[in-house]
């Protein structure tokens, strides 16, 4: 059986959530509320249980523009999601019965097509192998953090400071760093030019479980980004830099300072993500270095639930999943 739960529904949500054991930031409700600024839409949580167990996927149910007969299509949000299952007896024979339950509810709802950003440390994607296209698209990193380890690490460079910044107050001067950084990158679009609705969204609906860290050289912030996380993961979600040589020198010693800091707040490990492709080859090598952990690949999953109407209804050069929906 399975049952459809829309955002508004907070008790619900979390009751899932919780009976799921998932405390990933990435599957809360806060951060869906900010995820509606980039993809407008509905908000749902799909729980699907049977007697070989239970899973819950939470996903943006988004009206397919320029059609009169009501499609959509769904997607996780920016960020990481998908599936989180939990097996009781046969692994296969429920995810078979989940995918089975999700495409009979897509076709009720005339839902066409499914996009899917998978979780790289819960590792949910291989399971829907047999189910989706799957399309790893890069590696991430993670630090495991161990005080003693990060201290000898600090460059400790006196000309650099480190500073734990307002998420409010130091917004604009994070913008100024990021959309600066956004149209340098060869293969952006206008996707990643993140309004600051967004950013006023993501501060407000996450609270206490978002932070700002800057680099500074001679009171110039060079560097910063945004990081968030609950439990006992913290996750680099957006940053901004300015372009040259001293800035990536900045940028080591902010993540450092920050897995610092992550330690001393009782977060376990620092996932510092990656990048989809050449956008300066120091950003990845930068986050490979201070990784200790094995990579994590990430994996985005497409499943065209209508063939049909979604070829009479997506733009041909809209096709390109990896294009349209990958995850910085």
């Amino acid at each position: 059986m399975y049952e459809v739960i829309s955002l508004q529904d907070k008790k619900r949500w979390q009751d899932v959530i919780e009976t799921m054991q998932i405390t990933d930031v990435y599957y809360s409700r806060e951060y869906f509320l900010s995820a509606l600024k980039l993809d407008p839409g509905e908000a749902l949580l799909f729980y699907y249980s049977d007697r070989d167990g239970e899973v819950a996927y939470p996903f943006i149910k988004r009206p397919i523009e320029g059609n009169p007969e009501g499609y959509f299509d769904v997607s996780t949000p920016f960020g990481y999601g998908g599936p989180v299952i939990k097996s009781r007896q046969n692994p296969d024979a429920l995810v078979d019965a989940f995918r089975n339950a999700f495409s009979s509810f897509c076709r009720e709802q005339q839902i066409i097509a499914e996009f899917i950003r998978f979780h790289p440390l819960q590792g949910n994607a291989l399971p829907f192998k047999g189910h989706l296209k799957l399309t790893p698209m890069y590696k991430t990193f993670t630090k495991e953090l161990h005080l003693d380890d990060l201290l000898k690490e600090s460059l400790g460079k006196p000309e650099v400071v480190i500073r734990k910044l307002g998420t409010v107050r130091h917004m604009f001067e994070f913008l100024a760093l990021y959309y600066s950084e956004v149209r340098r990158r060869d293969d952006a679009d206008s996707y990643y030019f993140f309004t600051d609705d967004y950013f006023e969204a993501l501060i407000s609906a996450l609270g206490p479980h978002l932070h700002l860290f800057g680099a500074y050289q001679e009171n110039e912030l060079l560097t910063a980004c945004y990081v968030l996380g609950t439990d006992k993961i913290l996750y680099l979600h957006l940053e901004g830099s300015l372009p040259g040589e001293r800035t990536a020198e900045a940028r080591l010693e902010l993540f450092l300072k920050i897995a610092e800091w992550a330690e001393e707040n009782r977060f376990g490990l620092f996932h510092l993500g990656s990048d989809y492709k050449g956008d300066i080859q120091a950003m990845e090598s930068i986050k490979e270095k201070i990784a200790n952990l094995d990579p994590d690949i990430y994996y985005i999953g497409e499943k065209i639930h209508d063939a049909k109407t979604y070829g009479e209804l997506i733009r041909i050069e809209e096709v390109d999943t990896a294009k349209r929906y990958r995850n910085v």
